[in-house]
């Protein structure tokens, strides 16, 4: 395991350490989906005590969230006070321990305060963290005390499984933790010093999961134990005093359980990390009978029936099971890693390059979007009823190169990055915000059509945030259209149905885009209200019978009052099929060549 993970550390880091540390301290605030939850712990902040003398300043490492996020940092940059400095940073992989260590990466504080997007610092939190690290030298992290705001029934017992939810409540006076006692600080409200963790902690740790879903957890007592290890004391400070906000979701068994689990699972690796080389032969093998054992009497004492166990014993049973099986799970993950690793270590001068490119556009908000119009070709006779009467234009997403003679990239050159990194979501998000954004503002009179991913069609919360960008940003919906590729239709109908409804009533047009099938395999159009068809162009220059097809969709489209439009027309014998045809739209090189939409940034 440990051969992997540094080979992994030293492959897979495309970002370069910054300038040297001009600050006193650096709070970093990791967030996926903390919209809600985020102005709490920036308001706070803002209203710190005591902090004359020090410098400081805030970074929130948006670990690829698909709501507001971005927005709201956005505004809070706007009226942040000027003795500080408050910092956007976009992390591509998902998980905590990568937007961290993007954290430390970008920090320009000698010290790194994390606090969760759900962490509530005390007014004086940030002096105790400098004054400790004056009085404590050798500290090279040193953790708060935590209280919990509980916003539910607490479960009867629940003090025995409290410290699992990051609830640290150690007496008011220092504590130094002994590296015996196997004992550490969460990362809630954690201070480290920011060399300490460049010297000791590893790029990319073992335990770098995407949240429970992956099954694992504790990759900040990873990160401690390689502090701890390089030589540096680690500290519990009284004076640091942080509110846990916990709400009642976190309280069922269900999630409690779910988050035990997680521990169990992790907990192998994290005793391998604590033992002295030579102590692993004795000391694994007796780990595991002692785990055993305490599982043997688990069962004894509350029976085997698990429906029948409260949550504290449900939580007990869970956190022994998969301790006992986590040798075994983290040998798998092991070997995924490994073989993740061979694959990415082939494509990856190309994966970082795309990575950092897509991580620059979404940290300054700004794509590259070019606009191509849909060109009619006929007589306002043969318009037809879905024919606006405005410029329609379909916007398409660019990538700069990186080098000024370059062309801007395709999408297929940085999508299986995109696709490699969970991304798809977020780029449509992006795109969408930046296109109201710059209606908003500019007063171009045309219908701009956007395509949606299979992804965000299957996301339910797709619809509140087109809701939310309307609001925020003013813009009529009847000045854009939503496109659906035809595959999605065809795989997701049931996913697509109840959005085209949503979007028809608030008035949108609908588009579904690279039709390949023919007339008899679209029964789609007769169950969704569809104001437009894009033929591909495969229909055009790859089917022998093409004209078949062709004629079917020029005839079904003017039944239905259906706009019809063929895409990829690139040559002049195509743009002479297509007339030929009767289809009275195209789109492509030939008619036209993509031109930038007018760049805007959002504030």
């Amino acid at each position: 395991m440990m051969t992997v993970d540094s080979q992994l550390n030293r492959a897979t880091n495309p970002l370069v350490v910054s300038q040297l540390p001009c600050l006193d301290i650096t709070v970093v605030i990791p967030t996926y989906n903390g919209a809600a939850r985020i102005p709490e712990v920036l308001d706070q902040l803002k209203q710190q005590s005591g902090i004359n003398g020090i410098t400081w300043e805030v970074i929130v490492c948006d670990n690829n969230s698909c709501d507001l996020t971005a927005d709201v940092v956005a505004d809070y940059q706007q009226k942040w006070p000027s003795a500080s400095s408050l910092r956007y940073c976009f992390v591509a992989e998902q998980g905590a321990a990568f937007a961290r260590q993007r954290g430390v990466i970008e920090a320009h504080g000698n010290l790194v305060a994390f606090l969760d997007d759900d962490n509530i610092p005390a007014r004086d939190w940030l002096r105790n963290v400098h004054d400790f690290s004056q009085a404590y030298p050798n500290a090279g992290a040193f953790g708060s005390q935590i209280h919990g705001n509980f916003q539910g029934t607490l479960p009867d017992g629940f003090e025995q499984i409290a410290c699992f939810l990051a609830i640290v409540e150690r007496g008011n006076k220092p504590h130094l933790y002994s590296p015996k006692s196997k004992i550490l600080p969460p990362a809630a409200g954690l201070a480290v010093r920011r060399a300490a963790w460049l010297n000791a902690v590893p790029d990319r740790l073992f335990l770098n999961h995407k949240g429970k879903s992956a099954g694992l957890a504790s990759e900040d007592l990873e990160a401690m134990l390689h502090i701890q290890k390089a030589g540096w004391e680690v500290w519990y400070n009284s004076d640091m005093v942080i509110t846990h906000q916990i709400p009642g979701q976190r309280l069922q068994q269900d999630y409690l359980v779910t988050l035990l689990r997680c521990v169990g699972l992790s907990r192998f690796y994290i005793r391998w990390l604590g033992t002295k080389d030579w102590q692993r032969f004795f000391k694994v093998p007796a780990y595991i009978a002692n785990d055993l054992r305490k599982l043997a009497l688990h069962y004894l004492k509350n029976g085997p029936r698990q429906t029948h166990l409260n949550t504290v014993a449900a939580c007990e049973r869970s956190l022994l099971t998969s301790t006992v099986v986590s040798p075994a799970f983290l040998l798998k993950k092991a070997y995924q890693d490994f073989w993740q690793y061979r694959l990415d270590n082939a494509q990856l001068p190309e994966r970082e390059r795309w990575l950092q490119r897509l991580t620059e556009a979404f940290e300054r908000r700004q794509l590259l979007l070019y606009q191509q119009q849909v060109n009619f070709l006929g007589s306002s006779t043969t318009a037809g009823p879905h024919q606006t009467a405005l410029p329609q234009f379909e916007i398409l997403l660019r990538l700069p190169h990186g080098l000024a003679e370059q062309s801007p990239a395709s999408p297929a050159s940085f999508f299986p990055t995109v696709e490699r990194y969970g991304l798809m979501r977020t780029l449509d998000r992006r795109a969408i915000q930046q296109v109201c954004a710059t209606l908003s503002t500019q007063p171009f009179n045309a219908v701009y059509s956007i395509n949606i991913s299979a992804v965000s069609i299957g996301d339910p919360s797709f619809v509140n945030f087109l809701e939310e960008q309307f609001r925020r940003h003013r813009v009529n919906p009847a000045r854009l259209s939503f496109e659906i590729s035809e595959s999605c239709v065809l795989g997701a109908l049931s996913q697509v149905k109840p959005l085209v409804v949503w979007m028809k009533k608030l008035g949108l047009r609908i588009v579904i885009d690279e039709v390949t099938h023919g007339v008899c395999d679209a029964a789609y159009v007769h169950q969704l209200s569809i104001d437009c068809l894009k033929l591909s162009k495969t229909i055009l220059d790859s089917v022998p019978n093409s004209k078949i097809i062709l004629s079917e969709w020029v005839t079904m489209s003017q039944q239905n009052n259906i706009q019809l439009v063929a895409k990829g027309v690139e040559t002049q014998a195509a743009l002479d099929q297509v007339k030929t045809l009767g289809i009275p739209y195209a789109q492509g090189y030939q008619l036209s060549s993509p031109s930038p939409l007018s760049s805007f940034q959002t504030p």
